[in-house]
Protein backbone atom coordinates (compact mmCIF):
# COMPACT_ATOMS: atom_id res chain seq x y z
CA UNK A 1 0.00 0.00 0.00
CA UNK A 2 1.60 3.18 -0.91
CA UNK A 3 1.89 5.74 1.93
CA UNK A 4 0.06 7.95 0.65
CA UNK A 5 -2.84 7.64 -1.72
CA UNK A 6 -2.98 8.64 -5.70
CA UNK A 7 -4.04 11.91 -6.73
CA UNK A 8 -4.26 13.51 -9.97
CA UNK A 9 -1.48 16.32 -8.47
CA UNK A 10 2.34 16.12 -7.92
CA UNK A 11 3.45 15.31 -4.41
CA UNK A 12 3.99 18.68 -2.80
CA UNK A 13 8.12 18.74 -1.47
CA UNK A 14 6.36 18.26 2.16
CA UNK A 15 5.16 15.53 1.50
CA UNK A 16 8.08 14.01 -0.56
CA UNK A 17 10.24 14.30 2.64
CA UNK A 18 7.47 13.02 4.96
CA UNK A 19 7.13 10.01 2.79
CA UNK A 20 10.74 9.19 2.56
CA UNK A 21 11.23 9.82 6.12
CA UNK A 22 8.87 7.38 7.31
CA UNK A 23 9.80 4.64 4.62
CA UNK A 24 13.02 4.89 6.15
CA UNK A 25 12.42 4.51 9.59
CA UNK A 26 10.15 1.67 8.74
CA UNK A 27 13.39 -0.39 7.04
CA UNK A 28 15.74 0.17 10.18
CA UNK A 29 12.53 -0.48 12.29
CA UNK A 30 12.95 -4.09 10.35
CA UNK A 31 16.11 -4.60 9.90
CA UNK A 32 16.76 -3.92 14.11
CA UNK A 33 14.00 -6.51 14.69
CA UNK A 34 15.67 -8.95 12.03
CA UNK A 35 18.82 -8.50 13.88
CA UNK A 36 17.42 -9.48 17.33
CA UNK A 37 16.36 -12.77 18.07
CA UNK A 38 12.71 -13.48 19.61
CA UNK A 39 12.50 -12.96 23.15
CA UNK A 40 9.97 -13.04 25.91
CA UNK A 41 10.30 -9.68 27.70
CA UNK A 42 7.40 -7.25 28.00
CA UNK A 43 9.41 -4.46 25.99
CA UNK A 44 10.05 -7.23 23.18
CA UNK A 45 9.08 -5.53 19.71
CA UNK A 46 7.34 -8.34 17.59
CA UNK A 47 7.68 -8.75 13.63
CA UNK A 48 7.43 -5.67 11.29
CA UNK A 49 5.92 -5.77 8.06
CA UNK A 50 5.75 -3.37 5.08
CA UNK A 51 6.57 -2.66 1.04
CA UNK A 52 9.65 -4.69 0.73
CA UNK A 53 10.84 -5.61 3.99
CA UNK A 54 9.92 -9.22 4.67
CA UNK A 55 8.66 -11.10 7.80
CA UNK A 56 9.09 -14.44 8.72
CA UNK A 57 6.22 -16.36 9.26
CA UNK A 58 7.37 -18.41 11.98
CA UNK A 59 9.03 -15.50 13.67
CA UNK A 60 7.02 -15.15 17.22
CA UNK A 61 5.74 -11.84 17.60
CA UNK A 62 5.80 -10.66 21.68
CA UNK A 63 2.60 -12.29 23.90
CA UNK A 64 1.71 -14.91 20.86
CA UNK A 65 0.18 -12.42 19.11
CA UNK A 66 0.49 -12.41 14.95
CA UNK A 67 1.79 -9.31 13.04
CA UNK A 68 -0.83 -6.59 12.71
CA UNK A 69 -1.78 -5.97 9.03
CA UNK A 70 0.39 -2.71 7.47
CA UNK A 71 -1.59 0.26 7.47
CA UNK A 72 -0.23 3.50 5.50
CA UNK A 73 3.17 1.92 4.90
CA UNK A 74 4.31 1.76 8.77
CA UNK A 75 3.47 -1.94 10.67
CA UNK A 76 4.84 -2.62 14.20
CA UNK A 77 3.76 -5.91 15.08
CA UNK A 78 2.80 -6.84 19.04
CA UNK A 79 0.31 -7.84 21.15
CA UNK A 80 -1.48 -3.98 21.95
CA UNK A 81 -2.39 -2.54 19.09
CA UNK A 82 -2.45 1.58 18.73
CA UNK A 83 -3.86 2.63 15.81
CA UNK A 84 -4.28 6.06 14.91
CA UNK A 85 -4.93 7.74 11.24
CA UNK A 86 -3.93 11.45 10.30
CA UNK A 87 -5.25 13.79 8.47
CA UNK A 88 -2.61 16.38 6.69
CA UNK A 89 -3.66 19.53 4.46
CA UNK A 90 -7.60 19.03 5.29
CA UNK A 91 -9.32 20.04 2.15
CA UNK A 92 -6.16 18.86 -0.09
CA UNK A 93 -7.30 15.44 0.09
CA UNK A 94 -4.21 14.37 1.79
CA UNK A 95 -3.81 11.22 3.56
CA UNK A 96 -1.73 9.16 5.82
CA UNK A 97 -2.25 6.15 8.20
CA UNK A 98 -0.12 4.73 10.82
CA UNK A 99 -0.70 1.03 12.68
CA UNK A 100 1.82 0.84 15.47
CA UNK A 101 1.74 -2.20 18.25
CA UNK A 102 3.71 -2.41 21.36
CA UNK A 103 3.67 -4.59 23.77
CA UNK A 104 4.52 -3.58 27.18
CA UNK A 105 3.76 -3.75 31.08
CA UNK A 106 2.36 -0.85 32.40
CA UNK A 107 2.07 -0.09 35.69
CA UNK A 108 0.93 3.64 38.02
CA UNK A 109 3.32 5.50 40.15
CA UNK A 110 2.10 6.49 43.75
CA UNK A 111 0.19 9.36 42.24
CA UNK A 112 -2.60 11.98 42.78
CA UNK A 113 -2.85 12.90 39.05
CA UNK A 114 -3.87 11.14 35.87
CA UNK A 115 -1.58 11.89 32.82
CA UNK A 116 -0.44 9.92 30.16
CA UNK A 117 0.27 10.45 26.58
CA UNK A 118 1.36 8.37 23.46
CA UNK A 119 4.53 10.51 23.19
CA UNK A 120 4.93 9.10 27.13
CA UNK A 121 3.94 5.56 26.50
CA UNK A 122 5.51 3.22 28.25
CA UNK A 123 9.00 3.92 27.51
CA UNK A 124 11.57 5.24 30.02
CA UNK A 125 13.42 7.94 27.65
CA UNK A 126 10.16 8.39 26.12
CA UNK A 127 8.54 9.80 29.50
CA UNK A 128 7.66 13.70 30.74
CA UNK A 129 10.44 14.83 32.68
CA UNK A 130 8.36 17.83 33.87
CA UNK A 131 8.87 18.43 38.09
CA UNK A 132 6.00 16.67 38.84
CA UNK A 133 6.32 13.59 36.64
CA UNK A 134 10.28 13.33 38.28
CA UNK A 135 8.85 13.58 41.70
CA UNK A 136 5.64 10.80 40.89
CA UNK A 137 3.21 13.66 42.06
CA UNK A 138 1.45 12.37 38.55
CA UNK A 139 -0.20 9.38 37.76
CA UNK A 140 2.12 8.61 35.08
CA UNK A 141 2.42 5.27 33.13
CA UNK A 142 5.91 4.36 33.48
CA UNK A 143 7.62 0.54 33.15
CA UNK A 144 9.47 -0.80 36.01
CA UNK A 145 13.70 -0.06 36.16
CA UNK A 146 14.24 -3.76 34.46
CA UNK A 147 12.05 -3.27 31.20
CA UNK A 148 13.79 0.46 30.92
CA UNK A 149 17.10 -1.05 30.70
CA UNK A 150 15.90 -2.63 27.23
CA UNK A 151 16.20 0.12 24.29
CA UNK A 152 13.93 0.81 21.29
CA UNK A 153 14.96 0.54 18.26
CA UNK A 154 16.09 3.78 16.86
CA UNK A 155 13.61 3.45 13.88
CA UNK A 156 10.44 3.20 16.76
CA UNK A 157 11.65 6.56 17.69
CA UNK A 158 11.73 8.46 14.38
CA UNK A 159 8.40 6.71 13.82
CA UNK A 160 6.88 8.15 17.08
CA UNK A 161 9.14 11.95 16.33
CA UNK A 162 7.36 12.08 12.97
CA UNK A 163 3.81 11.22 14.37
CA UNK A 164 4.57 14.01 16.76
CA UNK A 165 5.67 16.18 14.80
CA UNK A 166 2.81 16.49 12.04
CA UNK A 167 1.41 19.44 11.35
CA UNK A 168 -1.71 18.37 12.03
CA UNK A 169 -0.99 17.82 15.74
CA UNK A 170 0.75 21.03 16.04
CA UNK A 171 -2.17 22.87 15.02
CA UNK A 172 -4.78 20.99 17.32
CA UNK A 173 -2.13 21.79 20.38
CA UNK A 174 -1.93 25.26 19.51
CA UNK A 175 -4.89 26.26 18.35
CA UNK A 176 -7.59 24.20 20.11
CA UNK A 177 -6.21 23.51 23.51
CA UNK A 178 -3.50 26.39 23.59
CA UNK A 179 -3.40 25.69 27.69
CA UNK A 180 -2.81 21.97 27.17
CA UNK A 181 0.69 23.36 26.37
CA UNK A 182 1.33 25.12 29.62
CA UNK A 183 0.18 22.05 31.53
CA UNK A 184 2.49 19.75 29.65
CA UNK A 185 0.72 16.91 29.76
CA UNK A 186 -1.23 16.65 26.26
CA UNK A 187 -2.67 13.37 27.03
CA UNK A 188 -4.49 14.38 29.81
CA UNK A 189 -7.12 16.41 27.94
CA UNK A 190 -9.11 15.53 24.74
CA UNK A 191 -12.41 17.03 23.06
CA UNK A 192 -15.63 17.20 25.11
CA UNK A 193 -19.15 15.33 23.52
CA UNK A 194 -20.73 18.13 24.01
CA UNK A 195 -19.77 21.80 22.47
CA UNK A 196 -17.87 24.11 25.29
CA UNK A 197 -16.89 21.17 26.76
CA UNK A 198 -13.08 19.16 27.73
CA UNK A 199 -12.81 16.10 29.25
CA UNK A 200 -9.86 15.17 31.97
CA UNK A 201 -8.49 12.08 32.63
CA UNK A 202 -10.22 10.90 35.82
CA UNK A 203 -8.95 11.15 39.14
CA UNK A 204 -10.86 10.39 42.56
CA UNK A 205 -9.70 12.91 44.34
CA UNK A 206 -10.00 15.93 42.00
CA UNK A 207 -13.36 14.61 41.07
CA UNK A 208 -14.62 14.65 44.55
CA UNK A 209 -13.19 18.58 44.98
CA UNK A 210 -15.48 18.89 42.17
CA UNK A 211 -18.19 17.84 43.11
CA UNK A 212 -17.92 19.94 46.78
CA UNK A 213 -16.95 23.04 44.44
CA UNK A 214 -20.52 23.07 42.74
CA UNK A 215 -22.59 23.80 45.76
CA UNK A 216 -19.89 25.97 46.98
CA UNK A 217 -19.68 29.94 46.71
CA UNK A 218 -16.66 29.64 44.78
CA UNK A 219 -18.48 27.73 41.98
CA UNK A 220 -18.35 31.11 39.78
CA UNK A 221 -14.79 30.88 40.01
CA UNK A 222 -14.01 26.94 38.65
CA UNK A 223 -14.85 25.08 35.45
CA UNK A 224 -18.50 24.09 35.95
CA UNK A 225 -18.47 19.76 36.31
CA UNK A 226 -20.48 17.66 33.92
CA UNK A 227 -19.81 14.32 35.28
CA UNK A 228 -18.14 11.22 34.37
CA UNK A 229 -17.42 10.08 30.69
CA UNK A 230 -16.33 6.61 29.71
CA UNK A 231 -14.17 7.06 25.96
CA UNK A 232 -13.94 3.82 23.31
CA UNK A 233 -11.12 2.87 25.09
CA UNK A 234 -12.41 2.70 28.30
CA UNK A 235 -10.48 5.44 29.98
CA UNK A 236 -12.90 7.58 32.43
CA UNK A 237 -12.67 10.94 32.45
CA UNK A 238 -13.77 14.18 34.07
CA UNK A 239 -16.10 16.33 31.56
CA UNK A 240 -15.74 20.06 32.14
CA UNK A 241 -16.13 23.39 31.06
CA UNK A 242 -13.88 24.25 27.87
CA UNK A 243 -12.88 27.89 29.59
CA UNK A 244 -11.49 29.05 26.03
CA UNK A 245 -14.75 28.56 24.07
CA UNK A 246 -15.82 32.07 24.34
CA UNK A 247 -12.63 33.37 23.33
CA UNK A 248 -10.85 34.74 20.64
CA UNK A 249 -7.11 34.04 19.61
CA UNK A 250 -7.11 34.38 23.58
CA UNK A 251 -3.83 35.01 25.63
CA UNK A 252 -3.52 32.79 28.56
CA UNK A 253 -0.80 32.22 31.75
CA UNK A 254 -0.85 29.57 34.22
CA UNK A 255 -0.03 30.61 38.08
CA UNK A 256 0.37 27.95 40.74
CA UNK A 257 -0.27 29.16 44.05
CA UNK A 258 1.22 28.38 47.34
CA UNK A 259 4.48 28.17 49.30
CA UNK A 260 4.68 24.74 48.04
CA UNK A 261 3.56 22.11 45.22
CA UNK A 262 4.01 18.84 47.34
CA UNK A 263 1.76 17.51 50.32
CA UNK A 264 3.32 16.76 53.52
CA UNK A 265 2.35 13.26 53.07
CA UNK A 266 4.66 13.23 50.10
CA UNK A 267 7.27 14.86 51.75
CA UNK A 268 7.03 12.55 54.72
CA UNK A 269 6.69 9.11 52.69
CA UNK A 270 10.14 10.56 50.69
CA UNK A 271 11.72 10.46 54.01
CA UNK A 272 10.99 7.18 55.25
CA UNK A 273 13.35 5.27 52.68
CA UNK A 274 15.35 8.34 51.24
CA UNK A 275 17.26 7.45 48.06
CA UNK A 276 19.90 9.01 45.86
CA UNK A 277 18.42 10.15 42.45
CA UNK A 278 20.83 10.73 39.58
CA UNK A 279 17.96 11.54 37.91
CA UNK A 280 16.95 14.84 40.26
CA UNK A 281 20.65 15.65 40.14
CA UNK A 282 20.90 16.21 36.73
CA UNK A 283 18.26 18.01 36.95
CA UNK A 284 19.38 20.53 39.83
CA UNK A 285 22.82 21.13 37.66
CA UNK A 286 20.63 21.99 34.83
CA UNK A 287 19.28 25.05 36.32
CA UNK A 288 22.08 25.86 38.85
CA UNK A 289 25.12 24.09 39.14
CA UNK A 290 26.31 25.56 42.57
CA UNK A 291 22.75 24.28 44.25
CA UNK A 292 24.47 20.49 45.13
CA UNK A 293 26.13 20.52 47.93
CA UNK A 294 30.14 19.16 48.32
CA UNK A 295 29.06 15.73 49.06
CA UNK A 296 26.31 15.95 46.56
CA UNK A 297 28.77 16.72 43.64
CA UNK A 298 30.79 13.62 44.91
CA UNK A 299 28.15 11.26 44.81
CA UNK A 300 26.18 13.21 41.87
CA UNK A 301 23.32 12.11 43.40
CA UNK A 302 20.20 14.04 45.37
CA UNK A 303 17.82 12.58 47.57
CA UNK A 304 14.09 13.21 46.79
CA UNK A 305 12.93 15.10 49.89
CA UNK A 306 15.91 18.03 48.97
CA UNK A 307 15.00 18.15 45.81
CA UNK A 308 11.25 18.73 46.37
CA UNK A 309 12.56 21.69 49.05
CA UNK A 310 15.25 23.04 46.69
CA UNK A 311 12.77 23.02 43.62
CA UNK A 312 10.52 25.44 45.81
CA UNK A 313 13.35 28.45 46.25
CA UNK A 314 14.37 28.85 42.93
CA UNK A 315 11.44 30.14 41.87
CA UNK A 316 8.86 32.80 43.31
CA UNK A 317 6.95 29.99 45.21
CA UNK A 318 8.23 29.78 48.73
CA UNK A 319 8.67 33.91 48.72
CA UNK A 320 5.69 35.07 46.65
CA UNK A 321 3.25 32.35 47.02
CA UNK A 322 2.76 31.45 43.57
CA UNK A 323 4.71 31.11 40.09
CA UNK A 324 4.14 31.42 36.49
CA UNK A 325 4.16 27.75 35.21
CA UNK A 326 3.74 28.92 31.56
CA UNK A 327 2.18 31.84 29.19
CA UNK A 328 1.05 31.54 25.40
CA UNK A 329 0.29 34.47 23.68
CA UNK A 330 -2.50 35.58 21.36
CA UNK A 331 -0.24 34.79 17.86
CA UNK A 332 0.05 30.93 19.12
CA UNK A 333 3.58 31.37 20.76
CA UNK A 334 4.14 30.35 24.31
CA UNK A 335 6.91 29.83 26.93
CA UNK A 336 7.33 27.54 29.76
CA UNK A 337 11.34 29.01 30.97
CA UNK A 338 9.91 29.98 33.99
CA UNK A 339 11.45 28.11 36.59
CA UNK A 340 14.24 30.42 37.87
CA UNK A 341 11.44 33.84 37.81
CA UNK A 342 11.99 34.48 41.46
CA UNK A 343 12.21 38.18 42.00
CA UNK A 344 8.97 40.65 42.00
CA UNK A 345 10.43 42.39 39.65
CA UNK A 346 11.03 39.35 36.89
CA UNK A 347 7.68 38.61 37.43
CA UNK A 348 6.25 42.11 36.75
CA UNK A 349 8.18 42.43 33.26
CA UNK A 350 6.70 38.47 32.66
CA UNK A 351 3.32 39.86 33.59
CA UNK A 352 3.86 43.20 30.90
CA UNK A 353 4.68 41.02 28.25
CA UNK A 354 1.47 38.78 28.79
CA UNK A 355 -0.45 42.02 28.52
CA UNK A 356 1.49 43.43 25.71
CA UNK A 357 -0.97 44.99 23.42
CA UNK A 358 -3.97 44.76 25.97
CA UNK A 359 -3.09 46.96 28.97
CA UNK A 360 -7.42 47.47 29.18
CA UNK A 361 -7.37 43.88 30.80
CA UNK A 362 -5.32 44.92 33.97
CA UNK A 363 -8.26 46.46 35.82
CA UNK A 364 -10.02 43.58 35.06
CA UNK A 365 -7.87 41.04 36.16
CA UNK A 366 -7.40 43.00 39.70
CA UNK A 367 -11.07 43.06 40.21
CA UNK A 368 -11.43 39.30 39.58
CA UNK A 369 -8.44 38.85 41.50
CA UNK A 370 -9.96 40.61 44.31
CA UNK A 371 -13.20 38.43 44.36
CA UNK A 372 -11.67 35.40 44.35
CA UNK A 373 -10.18 36.61 47.44
CA UNK A 374 -13.13 37.96 49.13
CA UNK A 375 -14.79 34.72 48.24
CA UNK A 376 -12.33 32.52 49.49
CA UNK A 377 -12.84 34.16 52.59
CA UNK A 378 -16.59 32.68 53.11
CA UNK A 379 -15.85 29.44 51.20
CA UNK A 380 -16.69 26.06 53.18
CA UNK A 381 -14.15 24.35 50.57
CA UNK A 382 -11.60 27.02 51.54
CA UNK A 383 -11.78 26.56 55.21
CA UNK A 384 -12.07 22.92 55.45
CA UNK A 385 -9.11 21.93 52.48
CA UNK A 386 -6.08 21.87 52.33
CA UNK A 387 -5.20 23.61 48.30
CA UNK A 388 -1.77 22.25 46.96
CA UNK A 389 -0.91 22.25 43.62
CA UNK A 390 -3.85 24.23 42.36
CA UNK A 391 -3.30 26.90 39.63
CA UNK A 392 -5.10 30.13 38.52
CA UNK A 393 -5.71 29.80 34.63
CA UNK A 394 -5.51 33.70 33.29
CA UNK A 395 -7.33 34.05 29.67
CA UNK A 396 -8.19 37.36 27.82
CA UNK A 397 -8.54 38.47 24.05
CA UNK A 398 -9.46 41.97 23.59
CA UNK A 399 -12.61 41.91 24.56
CA UNK A 400 -12.93 39.74 27.91
CA UNK A 401 -10.81 38.30 30.46
CA UNK A 402 -11.32 36.20 33.25
CA UNK A 403 -9.72 33.97 36.27
CA UNK A 404 -10.62 30.46 37.06
CA UNK A 405 -9.28 27.95 39.78
CA UNK A 406 -8.42 24.80 37.75
CA UNK A 407 -6.30 21.63 39.08
CA UNK A 408 -6.96 20.35 42.16
CA UNK A 409 -5.88 16.63 42.02
CA UNK A 410 -3.35 17.22 45.35
CA UNK A 411 -6.15 19.58 47.15
CA UNK A 412 -7.26 17.44 50.34
CA UNK A 413 -10.07 17.54 53.17
CA UNK A 414 -8.23 18.56 56.33
CA UNK A 415 -8.82 16.67 59.08
CA UNK A 416 -11.89 17.81 61.17
CA UNK A 417 -10.68 19.38 64.22
CA UNK A 418 -8.00 21.14 62.25
CA UNK A 419 -8.05 24.48 60.86
CA UNK A 420 -5.89 26.78 58.79
CA UNK A 421 -5.62 30.33 57.79
CA UNK A 422 -3.74 29.26 53.81
CA UNK A 423 -1.69 32.96 54.96
CA UNK A 424 0.58 31.79 58.03
CA UNK A 425 4.14 30.20 58.00
CA UNK A 426 4.29 26.95 56.75
CA UNK A 427 5.86 24.16 59.29
CA UNK A 428 5.53 20.40 58.58
CA UNK A 429 2.75 19.25 60.44
CA UNK A 430 0.56 22.64 60.24
CA UNK A 431 -0.67 22.02 56.43
CA UNK A 432 -0.34 25.53 55.72
CA UNK A 433 -0.94 26.11 52.26
CA UNK A 434 0.31 29.74 51.67
CA UNK A 435 -2.63 29.95 49.30
CA UNK A 436 -3.70 33.55 50.21
CA UNK A 437 0.04 34.59 50.14
CA UNK A 438 -0.13 34.12 46.57
CA UNK A 439 -3.54 35.53 46.07
CA UNK A 440 -2.34 38.99 48.13
CA UNK A 441 1.07 38.96 46.10
CA UNK A 442 -0.48 38.90 42.99
CA UNK A 443 -2.96 41.03 43.25
CA UNK A 444 -0.45 43.85 44.92
CA UNK A 445 1.78 43.31 41.92
CA UNK A 446 -0.78 43.57 39.45
CA UNK A 447 -2.13 47.28 41.50
CA UNK A 448 1.72 48.28 41.02
CA UNK A 449 1.62 47.57 37.40
CA UNK A 450 -1.77 49.23 36.73
CA UNK A 451 0.26 52.71 38.84
CA UNK A 452 3.03 52.36 36.61
CA UNK A 453 0.74 52.40 33.19
CA UNK A 454 -0.83 55.30 34.48
CA UNK A 455 2.16 57.39 35.48
CA UNK A 456 3.54 56.52 32.28
CA UNK A 457 6.64 54.90 33.75
CA UNK A 458 8.36 52.26 32.29
CA UNK A 459 7.50 48.71 33.96
CA UNK A 460 11.77 48.05 34.72
CA UNK A 461 11.39 51.41 36.60
CA UNK A 462 8.88 50.44 39.50
CA UNK A 463 11.32 49.07 42.07
CA UNK A 464 10.40 46.33 44.64
CA UNK A 465 8.05 48.71 46.56
CA UNK A 466 4.90 46.46 47.75
CA UNK A 467 1.45 47.42 47.03
CA UNK A 468 -0.11 51.03 46.28
CA UNK A 469 -2.86 51.24 49.01
CA UNK A 470 -3.72 54.79 47.55
CA UNK A 471 -4.18 53.20 43.92
CA UNK A 472 -5.71 50.04 45.67
CA UNK A 473 -8.33 51.64 47.48
CA UNK A 474 -9.33 54.05 44.06
CA UNK A 475 -10.90 50.76 42.40
CA UNK A 476 -14.42 50.37 43.08
CA UNK A 477 -14.80 46.96 45.55
CA UNK A 478 -18.28 46.39 44.37
CA UNK A 479 -16.54 45.07 41.10
CA UNK A 480 -15.64 42.10 43.50
CA UNK A 481 -18.81 40.61 43.37
CA UNK A 482 -19.17 37.20 41.04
Amino acid sequence: MALFPSSSRPRTLMEQLLARKIEAAAAASAAAAAASSASSSPLAIGSVSGPGTPTSPTSPTAGGANPLPLVGGVGLGGGLGLGMGVGLGVGLGLGMGMGMGVVSRLRRTDSLDSTSSLGSLAFGEDVCRCDDCLLGIVDLYVISAAEAAKKKSSGWRKIRNIVQWTPFFQTYKKQRYPWVQLAGHQGNFKAGPEPGTVLKKLCPKEEECFQILMQDLLRPYVPVYKGQVTSEDGELYLQLQDLLSDYVQPCVMDCKVGVRTYLEEELSKAKEKPKLRKDMYDKMIQIDANAPTAEEHAAKAVTKPRYMVWRETISSTATLGFRIEGIKKSDGTSSKDFKTTKSREQIKLAFVEFLSGHPHILPRYIQRLRAIRATLAVSEFFQTHEVIGSSLLFVHDQTHASIWLIDFAKTVELPPQLRIDHYSAWKVGNHEDGYLIGINNLIDIFVELLATMDSGRPAHALHDQGGDPKRDNDIDDDDDKP
